[in-house]
């Protein structure tokens, strides 16, 4: 497929985006699925004074990593090592599971399964953006575990403390869901993906990290893709871009260590989606195929947490989003939709299938979750006038 004159349009793009006051570094890259066209570009510097930043420059990935996640468990369920009906009371401890979801005083904690957890229809409360509710004890701390951090400082996190924050101070959104009813609730949730590794370490008796590389990362040589702290292979290609919340450096290795959120390369990022679709990765095409199977809907934002979360108009699967822009907002030429996954950071990851093109990139912004769903419209429609030509 012909994409004649698009270099050009995709530059003038990540010149725009980058002009923004807070981003200070970025980076996008596209390649079609047949091979016959790859471009990469990036602005700003890796570091304050620093280097320039270059388009294979290592860079957070954040909740990219779900997709990784959710393939790893779908690898698990492809070998009859977990099944998407596993309880999560049965394959985690009581410890962690003891009355984590309750609602109007019912415990519903049992009801919660795999399939649940990568849905995000489980209810559970996200342990990062959450704000603590009314199960939170009088005159406790108020803030988000993401402020906290903001304003002391990395940590250590373990997934006790995760549970424990959950099980203490937050409220479940809505009871676990009917995955066979007409319309799935769902609600984003970091909780639901930390358990999910909790579960993977319970089956096979070892860190994430390992079962990672095991079934993913290794056999699909993606060498620079890592968990921070456990670079793999010959280490990180280069500096890891600077990570900033609005104008203020964030340097938090402990905590995304602890919650095992990746670094990784553009190219890596490409490589390990194509792989995913294009049955380099699975066992057996129709695992890809369930984890597409059914699409839900986020709701509107209603409370000040869901601000900064993936909301409606986005879809979820097992562990992948699809976005495209409601036909009222494009009605004379709609978007192509794109599949895939996004970061809290302003990173993205996706595939257009009707283009069959591979977008992945990032600009290194707390504060620009939002980022990829007004970019990633604009590089689609130059794509589709590129090809028109």
């Amino acid at each position: 497929m012909s994409f004649a004159n698009l270099d050009q349009r995709l530059e003038s793009l990540l010149d725009e985006v980058s002009a923004r006051d807070d981003i200070h570094s970025a980076t996008m890259a596209l390649a079609s699925g047949s091979g016959d066209f790859r471009w990469a570009g990036a602005r700003g510097t890796l570091s304050p004074g620093g280097a320039a930043a270059t388009p294979d420059m290592p860079w957070f990935t954040a909740s990219i990593t779900k997709l990784f996640i959710a393939a790893t468990v779908m690898r698990m369920v492809e070998d009859g090592e977990l099944a998407l009906e596993d309880r999560m009371i049965d394959r985690l401890p009581s410890s962690i599971t003891d009355r984590l979801h309750v609602l109007g005083g019912e415990n519903r904690t049992a009801l919660i399964t795999v399939e649940h957890l990568l849905a995000h229809a489980s209810g559970l409360p996200d342990f990062i953006e959450d704000y603590p509710g009314k199960r939170s004890a009088k005159g406790r701390d108020r803030r988000s575990l993401v402020e906290v951090l903001l304003e002391e400082g990395d940590r250590e996190w373990s997934l006790e403390e995760t549970a424990r924050r959950v099980r203490e101070s937050l409220d479940p959104h809505f009871p676990p869901q009917e995955l066979g009813g007409p319309r799935v609730r769902i609600r984003y949730s970091d909780t639901n993906y930390q358990l999910l590794m909790g579960i993977v370490e319970e089956r096979r008796s070892g860190s994430f990290g390992r079962v990672l590389d095991e079934l993913v990362l290794d056999p699909l040589g993606l060498e620079d893709t890592w968990i921070p702290g456990h670079p793999r292979g010959r280490g990180p290609r280069g500096e890891l871009a600077t990570l900033y919340a609005g104008r203020e450096i964030v340097e938090f290795p402990r905590f995304f260590a602890s919650i095992s959120d990746l670094n990784s390369t553009s190219d890596d990022l490409l490589r390990f989606l194509k792989a995913v679709e294009r049955g380099g990765l699975f066992r057996s095409t129709a695992t890809w195929d369930r984890m597409q199977a059914r699409w839900s809907r986020f709701s509107f934002p209603t409370d000040r947490a869901a601000i900064r979360q993936p909301s409606w108009p986005i879809e979820y699967g097992l562990g992948v989003m699809r976005f495209r822009l409601p036909r009222a907002l494009t009605p004379f030429r709609p978007v192509p939709a794109v599949i895939g996954h996004t970061g809290s950071t302003g990173t993205w990851l996706f595939h257009a299938r009707e283009l069959d093109l591979y977008l992945t990139g990032t600009v290194n912004q707390i504060t620009a979750g939002a980022v990829p769903f007004r970019l990633v419209p604009k590089v689609l429609r130059a794509a589709e006038q590129a090809r028109a030509r």
